[in-house]
Parts: structure tokens; sequence; C-alpha cells
């Protein structure tokens, strides 16, 4: 990591970006983040976050992180009116394997992208040796005198040529999925890092409703889940200002449309009839918007035979995650406590980069290993192991459907809290071999 603390940069506004220029304020004397949108001043969707427009999920070990980096930003997103749901008791939830009893093991708050990417970068911006600089962008990396990095090129956006240097001790990359790092590196002379891609060829579309007045039913989300080779999901969450984020996604090609009679159509064709039945009537607020760029993608950083000295990648620019399973935004949490817990210790740029990956490789198994179910996905195919496993976790998410403890080991895994391993302990293995699985008949009442 060096040990010079004059100045970092930090290219890309996004979470990940915002939360690691935060952890780099405790460590230098100056954080200068680098950013191609022009900021919003207001809780407003901008090009920068494509996906912005679609549900998100901040599970419960990323929250954590967010609070613990900016205290109080928990009670600020609730006073902007983010609800807090019980998971799984306030959600109806169709898992591959049938309804899932609502009992609660864990608990989530929902809200916009816009108002959590607002919220954050309005805590930031209250830092004093933090800078944002928006509406620029990076064309290239700078090289130290040590061979290393020792900052970025910019030039204001929209304009030509080669931009101006903007010298730092440390640069990190959180630009996302479109990162164009490891061709900065190129020119530098270090080699391209090795990528593995994985696309279950997933598409979503999404429009937000206003919640219609006096609506009850006794739940206030829905999760309905596909069953390969069945290829359709549909997800309905509650934000603030009174509405419902509605996500479509399809797999295997099979993409929702955008327009508003194909839209409904494919809500109707869910495995249940219930969110179809809650927006036919409710009043839309928003177009529909559709995203197709969703393949699981790995750039092996730790695989790299030498890494210089002043570069990180983290969030999206590091592994990228198939979002209907909503891991994305906790994998970049726990990256910026990663590269905190690296700046205190010193920790060589390919270790550094070895535990990143070691951060998001329970997300990734999770992801990759699902999305194998079906024999359309590119780039890998279930093997024997990845199908006896599959079938074993098959098989726990059926239990975890009727035993709480076994649901909360489940959750606990969606939430980042524990490895993909844990499903293996001795107590899942017991309850998974001796519990009686029959599936539920319906969604259930709401357990206390």
């Amino acid at each position: 990591m060096g040990t010079s603390r004059e100045h970092a940069i930090v290219v890309g506004g996004s979470l990940a970006g915002l939360l690691a220029a935060r952890v780099l304020s405790d460590h230098f004397d100056r954080v200068t983040l680098v950013e191609r949108d022009r900021l919003p001043d207001s809780a407003a969707h901008r090009p920068g976050v494509p996906q912005g427009r679609h549900l998100h999920v901040l599970w419960s070990r990323g929250m954590e992180i967010a609070e613990r980096l900016f205290p109080g930003l928990e009670e600020e997103l609730g006073a902007a009116g983010a609800p807090v749901l019980g998971i799984p008791s306030d959600l109806l939830w169709m898992t591959p394997q049938g309804w899932r009893r609502r009992f609660e093991v864990n608990r989530l708050m929902t809200f916009s992208r816009e108002l959590l990417d607002f919220s954050v970068r309005a805590r930031l911006a209250k830092i004093d040796n933090v800078r944002v600089l928006d509406g620029q962008e990076v064309t290239g990396l700078i090289a130290s005198t040590g061979g290393g990095v020792g900052g970025v090129e910019a030039r204001e956006r929209g304009t030509t040529g080669d931009g101006e240097p903007l010298r730092g001790d440390l640069v990190v990359d959180a630009t996302g999925r479109g990162t164009r790092a490891p061709e900065w590196l190129g020119r530098l002379g270090f080699p391209e890092p090795k990528q593995t891609l994985i696309d279950p060829m997933l598409a979503y579309a999404s429009r937000r409703y206003a919640i219609p007045s006096g609506f009850d039913p006794g739940w206030k989300a829905l999760y309905l889940q596909a069953d390969p080779p069945n290829t359709r999901t549909g997800a309905l969450f509650p934000q603030e200002g009174g509405r419902w984020i509605v996500s479509l996604f399809g797999t295997a090609g099979d993409y929702p449309p955008t327009d508003d009679e194909g839209f409904l159509s494919f809500a109707k064709s869910l495995r249940s009839p219930h969110l179809y039945e809650a927006i036919k009537d409710a009043e839309p607020l928003t177009p529909i918007s559709g995203y197709r760029r969703t393949a699981n993608h790995r750039r092996h950083y730790e695989k790299m035979p030498r890494l210089p000295e002043g570069f990180v990648a983290l969030g999206d620019s590091m592994c990228a995650l198939n979002p209907l399973y909503g891991q994305g935004m906790s994998v970049a949490a726990l990256s910026a406590l990663t590269l905190d817990d690296g700046i205190r210790n010193g920790t060589a740029p390919t270790a550094l980069a070895g535990k990143m990956a070691k951060n998001a490789a329970g997300a990734w198994l999770v992801a990759t290993g699902e999305d194998m179910r079906y024999p359309t996905t590119k780039g890998a195919s279930a093997g024997i192991s990845t199908r006896v496993i599959n079938r074993y976790v098959a098989r726990v998410v059926k239990v975890a459907n009727l035993d709480q403890h076994v649901c909360m080991r489940m959750v606990n895994v969606l939430a980042l809290i524990a490895p993909p391993q844990s499903l293996f302990m001795p107590d899942v293995l017991w309850r998974s071999a001796t519990v009686r699985a029959r599936p539920l008949d319906g969604p259930g009442e709401r357990l206390n």
C-alpha cells in the first residue's frame, strides 16, 4: 500500500466509491472522488447508475457497515420514509421449493437507490478532507517514480484530449462493470487480469406504482422466485413516498417486456397471481425501465503475477454479480472494510486483492451456483459437484420454508453474515435430513 498518506483518489461515485472515500478519509490528508456524472443535489436518478431505477437490496451486513461508517444513516433513511420489513414475516416469499412460513429471522430496510446514494453522498460532503470532482472523466493512470500508480489523468466530460494529471498516493477503481482499469494498467506495462464471465442471460424490467389507498392484505412485500426450468421471477417492495418498486426478471433470454401490456402479461405469468393482482389496477408513477447488463463478471487481480503499488479495485470493478440475488451493494460495503484493514496493516497489493476476492467469494458462489441451474447459462456448466451441491441446497431451501432455524441460516448466507459453507454445518445437515418438509398449500400467516 505504500507509505505516503497525503492524497488518495477514488474513481467512481457509486456506493462502492462513496464508502471507499469515507474509509480513506481516516488515513489520508486529502481524498478526491472523481465522477463522470454531474451529481444531482437531490435524490434523483443519474445516467452513471443505469440500474438505479430497479429494485435494490442492502442486506443487514451491508447496512451495518454503512451505519458504522456514517452513524445515524439508518435513522435518516427511516425519517425520509424508508420502510422496514421483517424477513420473511412481512414478505410473501415463494421459493423454488414453494411458499415460506412467515416467521422473522432478519430485518431489511427498503429504499430507492437514489435516496441511498444521495444520503451517503450528503454525509460524505460534510467531511473536511474529502473533495468531489463531478463532471470529470478519468482517461488513464499515471505511473509513479517507483514504478507503481501515482495518480490519474482526468478531463472535463465532453472534451477531448488526454486530460490533466491528478497525482495521488493511492488510486481506487470503483467505476463498476464498465471499468477500463485493466486497459489503463496495460498502458503502464502491467498484464491485464484474467477474467471469468458467467452469464445467465438475465434481464429485468421495473416500474414504480403508488400503493393503493387502504391496501392492507397482511403483507408488505412479495418475492416470487422462478423454479428452473421456469425462468420468471417477480418482486414487489415498498419504498419511501408511499410507493412500490416492482421488478420482473427473466433468465435464459426470457426478457420481460417494457410496454404496459407486455409488463402486466409477464407479471400474470408468474408462479403466483399475487403480484399481478396487486398492480393490475394500481397507479403507475414511472415508465417501465429495462436493464440487461447482468452477467457475473470477475477480474482476478489476486491472480496477477504483480500488481502496482498505489492501485486497488473494489466493488463491481473487481466482482460484479447477477443483481437478482441483491448482494452487490453489500459486497461493496465489505470491500470498504477490507480496504480500511489493508491500509492499517500495510497489506501488499496482491494480498489485498486476495482479501477483496475472498470477501466476494460467498456471494459469487451463491449467484453462479443458482445461475448454473439453467443449461443455457454461458461461460460455465454445472459439473457433478455443482449438481450435487445444488440438489442439497434445494433440500435446505425446502426445509427452510418450514423450519425457522434453517431459514435463519439460509438468510444469513444471503445477507453475507455467514458464508455458504455454513449450510453444511451439523445443525443444518441434521434438520435437512430429519424435518418432514411438506410444501405449504399457500402463503402462511405472519408468525410472531
